[in-house]
């Protein structure tokens, strides 16, 4: 067993594996029913009123491209309007997901690329986590060692 995300799913597909057959779609266990978010962005120059940046973030934006964009990459779309028609089983999964968790208030951004904690924060984290990880330290250790860590960071 191997655990990916999302952005592992085109390698598969590349390789002609298919979702529910060759490889499965899940939430880590004991996470069901939340959802970590991260999302692409792309960066426009400050250069005044441009109409092209204008009509490129409509295009980005629009459903249909939130869509195609989403169905190659292998992820799911940062809107919540967008049909699944086009999306396999994993991606219709992902939607899923991603409602739900929107409607329950339970949408988690995720520390690894800066949306649920400051770089301080998350640095701090990843070194404790990491001594751990590696045999530096037992479990009680890491718990104390995590705690204080943040309260660290945090000034």
């Amino acid at each position: 067993m191997q655990i990916m995300g999302d952005w592992a799913k085109g390698e598969f597909l590349k390789a002609g594996q298919k979702p529910g057959d060759d490889f499965v779609c899940f939430r880590m266990p004991g996470t069901q029913g939340m959802v970590t978010f991260n999302s692409d962005q792309f960066v426009m120059f400050d250069v005044g009123t441009s109409k092209a940046q204008d009509e490129m973030a409509k295009s980005i934006m629009a459903p249909t491209f939130q869509s195609a964009f989403n169905v190659v990459k292998g992820s799911v779309p940062a809107r919540t309007d967008v049909p699944d028609t086009d999306f396999d089983a994993c991606g219709k999964k992902g939607i899923k997901d991603l409602a739900e968790a929107n409607q329950n208030n339970t949408l988690v951004g995720s520390m690894a690329h800066g949306h649920a904690a400051p770089a301080a924060v998350k640095n701090a984290v990843y070194d404790v986590v990491t001594n751990h990880f590696n045999g530096g330290m037992d479990s009680k250790e890491a718990t104390k060692a995590l705690v204080s860590a943040v309260k660290d960071a945090q000034f």
